[in-house]
């Protein structure tokens, strides 16, 4: 078997290979920004909702005293 001719023959396929892969890296650089800017607005809501959810979090120990002091006076 002589591999001088197998040699010019991997190198087309890995170059097809490498064309596509380069195609498909250049189509996800060009989308990556639209997506970015399309979830902004998501990100903006799951924040103001975290911090809704820390607020409510901070006030639960008050809220649990305060159902424990209602409780003992009855």
């Amino acid at each position: 078997m002589n591999t001088a001719n197998i040699f010019p023959a991997m190198m087309g396929a890995f170059g097809i290979v490498f064309i596509v892969l380069v195609f498909v890296l250049l189509a996800i650089w060009i989308a990556l920004p639209f997506s970015i800017f399309g979830i902004k607005d998501l990100i903006r809501e799951a924040i103001e909702e975290q911090k809704k959810t820390n607020e409510l979090l901070k006030n639960l120990p008050k809220e649990k005293e305060k159902k424990e002091e209602s409780g003992n006076r009855d």
